[in-house]
């Protein structure tokens, strides 16, 4: 009606209004963390005993100049299904190796390496090209890749005109592709290879360009072997060799006792059984 006051709603929060709406606004951050932990991390596979470039770029680096930064690894967590205890044990004597170690892979600070706090497994194995780094390049060059080195590598720069991160997944395949070289043998032409691993049952695979399996042509022999039983074989292919033909040899253990673990923490989902008595 005319002349009358508007009624003006008033809304009145609680407290446990208040503490739901706190604990909606919490369960909305979480679930925007976990999205973006889950963005996918780019993966770079490579075979043992070769060397790999771990790449890092930022724009904001134009030089060593207050220039901090440095490589770390993050070990891979995966679980794994098991089908007994001693399978389980097999993994389980790796649990938390790497937690006693550092796990600084490269640091650069000073204007210089620093080695103080380097995990000793990638003492001499590790480097970055000081001519690369004006170009905003801190890209890591690991050799002789094993498969203790298959892990997350974080790469991590600050400069007084800005800090950045990035992440790659370094798998490390259970088989070696060692280089092939041609040779005269008897007036024949052949294709050979020499593991850079070392085996307990090695098995040899030759494949041509259209990855027929030429094996049946090969022959393998131990080229140099250790104490402990070990070896590294040499390998020749016969077939019909061609010199404009590409051969891949390819090398992988067959002993499941002394397959390589891939990573150093992986962790079983142990199936533990119950039993109850009744009276």
């Amino acid at each position: 009606m005319r002349g009358e006051k508007q009624k003006t709603k008033m809304f009145c929060f609680s407290p446990w209004d208040a503490l739901r709406m706190s604990s909606f606004l919490v369960m909305i951050i979480s679930i925007l963390l976990l999205i973006q932990h889950a963005v996918a991390i780019d993966e770079l596979r490579v075979h043992p005993y070769t060397d790999v470039t771990l790449p890092c770029h930022f724009s904001f680096v134009k030089g060593t100049d207050d220039l901090e930064f440095y490589w770390e690894r993050e070990d891979i967590e995966e679980e794994f299904e098991v089908e007994d205890d001693n399978d389980y044990f097999r993994f389980f004597r790796f649990y938390d190796f790497f937690e006693m170690f550092s796990k600084v892979v490269y640091q650069f600070k000073n204007d210089k390496e620093q080695v103080e706090e380097q995990n000793s497994m990638y003492e001499k194995r590790v480097s970055v090209d000081r001519e690369e780094i004006s170009e905003g390049s801190l890209s890591l060059l690991l050799k002789n890749v094993n498969f203790q080195d298959q892990a997350i590598y974080k790469c991590f720069a600050m400069s007084p005109t800005g800090r950045g991160e990035s992440k790659i997944k370094l798998i490390v395949e259970d088989s070696e592709e060692p280089r092939v070289e041609f040779k005269e043998i008897d007036d024949e032409t052949v294709a050979t290879c020499v593991s850079s691993g070392w085996y307990y049952l090695p098995n040899v695979t030759w494949l041509d360009r259209g990855e027929r399996d030429l094996s049946n042509y090969s022959t393998v022999e131990i080229f140099e072997e250790q104490m402990n039983g070990a070896y590294r074989v040499y390998s020749v292919l016969r077939y019909p060799v061609k010199l404009n033909e590409k051969y891949v040899c390819r090398i992988i253990e067959t002993d499941v006792n002394f397959q390589p673990f891939r990573t150093i923490r992986k962790y079983p989902r142990r199936k533990f059984h119950h039993s109850y008595d009744y009276y």
